[in-house]
């Protein structure tokens, strides 16, 4: 149990640590997200954000991507999913094609409905990440992985809140 500890943290916990701390940290620095002293108000001005029409529109394509997905935790793991889905099936299509020249041989408008299919079947499953989560973890103590991801989006969110010496003195 203590090496499956040791390869969630690696696994899980690093990725989702350094995105939560960086998606937070480029939010409050170009002011995507009003500033907000715990994680829980944090969640609440991005769920507001997520619902105001005016300011979705607001910031990058990976803040919206990842408030697309319901910004905090599940938004976090949901877009690295997502992102290991697409980069999954990019590789598979160029192998499948026989490398980069063929696939730039093979451009045609048919060849982008199937890239928008694929991406919206692939949002999907990000969207629907416990499940696909749970098929691809194999362990028998998968809740050891969930707390660790969880562990590790609050520590970087966290990091990134008092780094931008917005977080007060309570934690949630």
């Amino acid at each position: 149990m203590i090496s499956e500890f040791f390869i969630a943290l690696v696994k899980a916990g690093l990725p989702v640590g350094l995105a939560s701390y960086g998606l937070v940290w480029w939010a409050l620095r170009n002011d995507y997200l009003s500033p907000a002293g715990t994680i829980k108000s944090f969640e609440q001005e991005a769920k507001k954000r997520r619902k105001d029409k005016n300011r979705k529109k607001e910031g990058d394509t990976l803040h919206r991507k990842w408030l697309a997905f319901g910004g905090g935790f599940y938004g976090v793991v949901g877009l690295l999913t997502y992102a290991l889905v697409e980069l999954r099936e990019i590789r598979d299509f160029v192998a499948q094609l026989g490398g980069f020249m063929e696939l730039i041989r093979n451009i045609s408008f048919d060849l982008f409905v199937e890239l928008f299919i694929d991406a919206l079947q692939n949002f999907i499953v990000a969207i629907a990440w416990p499940a696909f989560w749970l098929g691809e973890i194999r362990s028998n103590h998968i809740w050891i992985w969930f707390l660790v991801a969880y562990g590790a989006y609050w520590a970087g969110t966290q990091l990134a809140l008092r780094q931008s010496g917005i977080a007060g003195e309570s934690t949630d």
